[in-house]
């Protein structure tokens, strides 16, 4: 006989409030195709990004200049934005140049220290000078550092939340960046197929806004808890999307073949 997840209880939304939005995916289910057998399970999920952050700075700083639009592909590395000054950017620089000099003064020193034209103690100061002057370069990038905001995966620039010329304060969100090359859905089915289902399980979501669209998912978790107040427990499917092809936040049909 087919199995149908048709629902949930109220309660599940006190047991994991923080997953409202794949929770309100479930949804009666009224139909099934003539193609699925008496071993299948039927459930509906939201098809949702398999990451989404909100990126921030652990400085306080005036944001200079954004170098995306809401939209774009980003790759990882990339800059996002920058909250660094002109100061602090001729800071780096003039460290950078110190730090020549430093290195070419010690070379200079080694030499003569050979040739004992000048003493060890005389040798040891350009060395320490030139430690110096590579902990100013470092500080200097740093500074820059922590004031540049990187894409930290591949991913779409989903809000922009700050703008030039707006201070950003101390861990503000300033852009959401959402990674759909790889995709998930979260289906709550009944307890008593808990130890049924497992990584090797095979699974088909059918998306209804793509045409009927199916795609082969697999099982990255199931969770190990049942909720008391509905008899329901939850497993996560990850779907590639590699091209991009498939949009995030629509509903899709998943089929588990026992």
């Amino acid at each position: 006989m087919q199995k149908i997840i048709t629902g949930f209880a109220v309660g599940w939304f006190h047991f994991k409030p923080a997953r409202i939005f794949t929770a309100l995916a479930i949804l009666c289910f009224c139909q099934i195709g003539n193609e699925l057998t008496a071993a299948d399970i039927v459930a509906e999920g939201l098809i949702l990004p398999s990451r989404s952050v909100s990126l921030s700075l652990p400085v306080e700083a005036v944001l200079r200049e954004l170098k995306v639009q809401e939209g774009a592909l980003v790759l990882k590395g990339d800059i996002l934005a920058i909250l660094y000054s002109p100061v602090e950017s001729l800071e780096k620089e003039r460290a950078a140049k110190q730090l020549d000099l430093a290195e070419f003064m010690l070379g200079n020193s080694e030499k003569l220290r050979s040739n004992a034209i000048i003493s060890e103690e005389a040798a040891r100061q350009k060395k320490l000078d030139c430690d110096i002057a590579r902990i100013e370069a470092r500080r200097a990038e740093a500074v820059l550092h922590e004031k540049t905001l990187y894409a930290p995966f591949d991913g779409f620039v989903l809000r922009i939340l700050k703008e030039p010329g707006e201070t950003v304060g101390r861990v503000d969100k300033v852009i959401d960046i959402v990674d759909i090359k790889t995709l998930h859905a979260d289906a709550y089915l009944e307890g008593e197929w808990k130890e049924r289902l497992n990584e090797k399980t095979k699974s088909t979501l059918e998306i209804p806004s793509m045409g009927g669209k199916k795609i082969s998912a697999t099982i990255g978790m199931v969770d190990p808890v049942v909720d008391p107040s509905s008899g329901l427990f939850r497993v996560r499917l990850l779907v590639p999307n590699p091209d991009m092809s498939i949009p995030s936040g629509i509903p899709a049909k998943i089929t588990f073949e026992l």
